[in-house]
């Protein structure tokens, strides 16, 4: 059963396997001089996070209704390409966007990790050697 689970992850990461970055939150604080957040992270780049195609989407059942969130996501990152836990609160950047992990399961047999992401549309972010800027606009009327 173990070796079966082995390649279908390997089968997943050779179809849906992407380059992602993920950003493990070491220490939050709060700068009292200018107001704002300072985030101390790591990262950690993995060579095949499988992002399952919108059209596998989670749907939810609440309340006797089925509905569909476009906002989450299912990823599945392989214990092998990792030396630590996947914890809730953490991110990874994946083609410019951030996705929060919302929910960390265990996959068959502690094989993989299965994580439930949600899009953070609030910002767009880009990339620019190596420091992360967020880009966005504020408007008041």
């Amino acid at each position: 059963m173990k070796q079966f689970n082995r390649n279908t992850i390997y089968a997943l990461k050779r179809a849906y396997g992407v380059k992602a970055v993920y950003y493990r939150i070491i220490s939050k604080s709060l700068d009292l001089t200018t107001g704002q957040q300072v985030i101390i992270t790591s990262t950690t780049t993995i060579r095949r996070v499988i992002f399952l195609p919108t059209n596998v989407e989670r749907i939810t059942l609440s309340k006797g209704n089925f509905y569909f969130d476009p906002n989450k996501r299912l990823v599945i990152i392989d214990r092998r390409d990792v030396d630590f836990e996947i914890r809730v609160g953490d991110y990874i950047i994946y083609d410019e966007s951030k996705y929060n992990i919302v929910e960390v399961n265990n996959y068959e047999l502690d094989a993989a990790f299965s994580l439930i992401v949600q899009s953070d549309d609030r910002a767009k972010w880009l990339l620019a050697s190596n420091n992360l800027v967020i880009a966005g606009e504020a408007s008041h009327e």
